[in-house]
Formats: C-alpha cells, sequence, structure tokens
C-alpha cells in the first residue's frame, strides 16, 4: 500500500530579500518606537505589521489595503518565518492597516521617525552626502474636495487639472536620490515657501551646517536665499524668468549674445561638451529673523548645446507653422472661403497667429490690396440699354508673400538654451563648469518621484478617503521609495567597488550586461526566478524545500549585504 504524498507550494520571490533588507536596516523596531501599540494590542506589531506590508507593495505592486490579507494567507509560512512568530488570519485586515496609517500620519512621530531612520542609513550603509536636492511634486485622486481638506484643486504637474490633488515636498541626498525627508501638503500650496520649512527640518536632522542645498527656480525667493546664509549654509538654483528677474535676464543674455562679456567659458563635462557661459558677482541684502544679512552672490550666466539645440527644434516648427498658416489665410475667391475687406483685421489676423505660433517680428509678411469693379442696374426690374447704372468696386486684401527674416532669425537662436544660475558658494570650491554639471545632476529626485508614481509603488491614484489615511498612506510608500533607492544605492556602489557588472537580469536578451542595474530591474529578477517554498509531507513526516537560488540571485544578495540564509531559514531541512 502506497504512502499518501502531499504538497503544497508557496511563491517566495523577493519577499525574504526585501523582509531581510528592512531587518537589516532596523526598520521593524523603529516602526514601533514611534508607531506604539495600543495597551491591549495583540499579535504582530505595527512595525512588523507595517514591515510585511512595504514588502507586499514592494512585491505585488499594489497599496490597495483590501489585497494585503489574501497575501498574507498565500504567503503564511513565508511570513511567519521570516518574522519569527505565528499569524492570525486577522493580522492584515483593512481595520488594522487603517490603524498603521493613522499613526503614520502624526506630524511629530513622523518627524522623529525620518530623523532617526537617517541616522540609521548613514550608520549602516555608510552613504556619503554631498548635498541636498529638494523639489515638489503632486499625486492626484478622485476625491472630492473639502474646504479645509488635504486633496484640493491646483497646478497639477500629472497634467490633470481636473483632479483634486496632495503635494509631497522632497529633501533627497544629491546624486544618489536617497530620501531624507518629505513632507505631506494640501494640493493648492504654492511651492515658494515650502523649502525654508523643509530645509531647517534638514539642517537640524544632519546636525551640521555648511551644507550645500540645491533646487529649481521657485526655492530662489531671496528670503530663502537669506536663510539659507544666514545659517551658514550654500544654495544653487536658476534664478526664475519672471517679474524684475526676467528682465535682468534677459541683460545678461544680451552681454553674452553681443559680445559685451569679459569672456566666455566653454562647459566641458569629460569629452562631452555642455555648453558655454560667464560669470559675475554681486552683492545681496535681506532681513533673516530681525537682523541684516549681507552676502555675495555669484551669478552664473550659461548656455545649454543640448537645450539650445532643441529649442531651435522647436523654433523651426513653430516658423513652419506660422508660414503655413499665414499663406492659407487670404485663399482664392470662392464658397465658403473668407476675404479679408478690411486691412486692420488683417493685420490683427497676422499678428494672432504669430502670437499664436511664439513667431512675433521674425517673419516679414506682405499683401496687397485688389479691386474689382461690378456694374449694377439701380433699381428693380430687368436691365435695359436705358436703364441707369452704378458702378460698385470690391476690395480684397492678399497676403503675396510671406518670408523669414534671417537676420532676426538668427539673433533669436542665439538667445535660446540661456539660464541663469545663482550660488554662494566660492569660486575656489566650485568653477563655473563644476556647478553647472552639478545642478544638471538633478534627475536623482526626479527619478524617485517617477518610482514613486509608477510601479511597484504606484501611488496614483490613492485607494484611501480620509486625510489621516491619504498622509499616513503616502509617507508609507515614501519608506518603500526609500527601500528601493537603498537596494540601487548597495548594488551599483558593490559592482563599481569590483569593478564588475551583472548579466541575465533583462528577459529575452540573457547576455546583456549592466553596471548600474535598477531596484525594480532587481526584483523583476527575483520574481521571474520563481522560488518556491514547498511542504512535503509523506508517511506523517514533513520536510520543507526551496527552490535553489540562481548564480545571479546569489550575486545579488552578497551586493545588498544579505547571506544566503535569507531563503535557506525558510526550511528547517535544508540540503
Amino acid at each position: 500500500m502506497s504512502e499518501n504524498l502531499s504538497l503544497t507550494h508557496e511563491r517566495v520571490d523577493d519577499i525574504p530579500l526585501l523582509i531581510g533588507l528592512e531587518q537589516q536596516w532596523g526598520l521593524p523596531a523603529l516602526l514601533d518606537r514611534y508607531l506604539g501599540n495600543h495597551g491591549l494590542h495583540q499579535g504582530l506589531s505595527n512595525g512588523t505589521l507595517t514591515t510585511a506590508w512595504l514588502a507586499f507593495i514592494l512585491s505585488e505592486g499594489d497599496h490597495c489595503k483590501s489585497t494585503v490579507q489574501d497575501w498574507a494567507e498565500r504567503h503564511h509560512q513565508t511570513l511567519e518565518r521570516l518574522l519569527g512568530g505565528p499569524i492570525r488570519s486577522v493580522e492584515f485586515n483593512d481595520d488594522r492597516l487603517g490603524i498603521v496609517l493613522h499613526r503614520l500620519s502624526g506630524t511629530a512621530s513622523w518627524q522623529a521617525l525620518e530623523a532617526e531612520l537617517w541616522a540609521k542609513t548613514v550608520a549602516i550603509y555608510d552613504l556619503e552626502l554631498t548635498g541636498v536636492r529638494l523639489d515638489s511634486t503632486t499625486t492626484c485622486g478622485y476625491h472630492t474636495p473639502t474646504e479645509d481638506g488635504l486633496m484640493q484643486f491646483g497646478h497639477s504637474k500629472d497634467h490633470r487639472p481636473d483632479l483634486p490633488q496632495l503635494k509631497l515636498m522632497a529633501a533627497s541626498a544629491d546624486e544618489i536620490g536617497h530620501l531624507i525627508a518629505c513632507d505631506v501638503l494640501s494640493g493648492q500650496s504654492a511651492d515658494n515657501p515650502l523649502y525654508q520649512p523643509l530645509i531647517a527640518r534638514v539642517r537640524q536632522m544632519l546636525g551640521r551646517t555648511g551644507m550645500l542645498y540645491t533646487g529649481d527656480c521657485k526655492m530662489a525667493a531671496l528670503g530663502t536665499r537669506a536663510d539659507i546664509v544666514a545659517h551658514g549654509d550654500y544654495y544653487l538654483m536658476p534664478l526664475p524668468a519672471t517679474g524684475q528677474t526676467r528682465g535682468q535676464i534677459e541683460e545678461w543674455i544680451t552681454v553674452a549674445v553681443e559680445g559685451e562679456s569679459p569672456f566666455i567659458d566653454l562647459i566641458w563635462d569629460g569629452e562631452d561638451l555642455l555648453g558655454a557661459g560667464y560669470e559675475f558677482i554681486r552683492e545681496l541684502s535681506d532681513e533673516v529673523a530681525g537682523q541684516r544679512v549681507t552676502w555675495t552672490e555669484r551669478v552664473l550666466v550659461e548656455r545649454s548645446r543640448e537645450i539650445a539645440r532643441q529649442k531651435g527644434d522647436q523654433l523651426e516648427e513653430h516658423l513652419r507653422e506660422a508660414q503655413r498658416a499665414l499663406s492659407g489665410l487670404t485663399p482664392a475667391v470662392g464658397r465658403g472661403y473668407r476675404q479679408y475687406r478690411d486691412e486692420s483685421a488683417l493685420r490683427t489676423a497676422i499678428e494672432q497667429i504669430e502670437s499664436r505660433c511664439e513667431v512675433s517680428g521674425l517673419l516679414r509678411v506682405a499683401w496687397q490690396r485688389e479691386e474689382e469693379s461690378v456694374m449694377r442696374y439701380i433699381g428693380r426690374g430687368r436691365g435695359g440699354p436705358d436703364r441707369p447704372t452704378r458702378t460698385e468696386v470690391r476690395v480684397r486684401y492678399v497676403i503675396t508673400e510671406v518670408r523669414r527674416d534671417e537676420e532676426t532669425v538668427a539673433r533669436q537662436r542665439d538667445r535660446l538654451g540661456w539660464r541663469v544660475l545663482v550660488t554662494n558658494v566660492a569660486q575656489e570650491h566650485s568653477s563655473l563648469t563644476q556647478a553647472v554639471i552639478h545642478y544638471r545632476r538633478g534627475w536623482s529626485l526626479e527619478r524617485v518621484f517617477h518610482l514613486v508614481k509608477a510601479r511597484p509603488i504606484g501611488i496614483r491614484p490613492l485607494y484611501v478617503r480620509t486625510d489621516d489615511q491619504i498622509i499616513g498612506l503616502t509617507r508609507l510608500l515614501s519608506l518603500a521609495a526609500r527601500l528601493l533607492t537603498l537596494i540601487e544605492t548597495q548594488v551599483r556602489r558593490g559592482l563599481a567597488q569590483t569593478k564588475a557588472a551583472l548579466v541575465g537580469l533583462y528577459e529575452g536578451q540573457p547576455n546583456r550586461v549592466t553596471e548600474r542595474p535598477t531596484a525594480t530591474r532587481l526584483l523583476k529578477a527575483f520574481a521571474r526566478a520563481e522560488i518556491t517554498l514547498t511542504r512535503v509531507e509523506l508517511g506523517g513526516q514533513v520536510r520543507w524545500h526551496i527552490t535553489p537560488l540562481s548564480d545571479l540571485l546569489e550575486r545579488v544578495l552578497t551586493l545588498v549585504g544579505l547571506p544566503r540564509t535569507s531563503y535557506e531559514r525558510l526550511v528547517a531541512n535544508s540540503p
């Protein structure tokens, strides 16, 4: 009589990797300390629960609360082994997860958590901080705005002005893009006043001054710059081409274009020519907390070669569009074709086309007046030889030529691609070239925003309604973004140190080599391997088996600082 064989399977994939990193990071204990637990709390602590939830979000690419409980049941054995205790069926229900989000919404506890988390990150992973990058983004949802609610209509960076949104203001470590701190604000908030409070919080978290803070033109308010200087820090940002500054920028560009500047430096990044520019200094002064602050500011007027090319292509397209529209403005006489009988009306139509196509003053348009004499009989009835007549003169204006003013177009091209950066860093510490290159590497924070909005995090749209749940979920997803950038930083740094690369990360391209893999691509490699935990019951005996890891996956574990036992500990009788 044969013995009964029972097999039970659980997909493991990247769950041990994610939870192992969170535990290495000290995240469960940190979350427990700042989220706390109710006095009658039973089962998994809030910190452990959040740790598993983050693994679910990044593994499944889903932040909905409603699907977490089913996922936990499908990975029951895996989670019990990784989290170190029994898991009840009610642990991951909607109410328990809602409590976690409510506790994450507390501002004081969140800011304290962020401060200690950053200190732990630096200590454990030896991150080098060369500067701080600041920026904001928005994310929308299908919510109904309330008077004092978080979700409000505002300027949408997602191109969805029809949906209410929230604003995320963030500070990250320059170059690597790892988040240091973030604020969740209502969607109609203006960006300008958000920089100074976040800089003050980051300065306190870092516990030092002399740091370079880099941002976009919305950070360039004089009060913000003065506050940075007053605290012994440095700034780098472009000036906005608005208001009084717009006229100044035009003057500085004229100085460069007409050859009045003392010298123009070429800006090279290795063998790549980025552009050219010049600089000068000026004295600025403003009041900070009732004290007058005066400092020397460097004004860096630079032209990007790539932006100038892109803007030049746009200008060419606008010119062609305007020429087509102007040439068709006065068609031949025919049914349904409008004729211009008044010269002023034609002038207005030409100006409107040039303004719409942004080519005012760049085209020369010529037209002529055409007259047609038509004889008409006076009075009613048939005409005859003795019938009196009158002559009507019908006038129309016809465009005869549309040509480009090449000299003006050339001058306009020379003014494309320019921008003005300002900084209080001394020239001996950062040359024009170094400052420009540093600013252009600001894609790191923008990429973090992209990670937050795209899978696996996918913050947009938010599937919670109340403000405390929205704030809590946004902060939870910011922790997920930190985990992704941490994976990337560790793997890329390890590959750079050993001058190695990874092969086999890309499906369909088994020989493709990469030295800078993304965290998303690394997690996909674990999912593609279909690592499975199998329970084998035979003759009353239970044994466990797990799919062996490939050399690639073992290499990734080593690079992120996790041992092979991250997976082997799931089985009690690993061969």
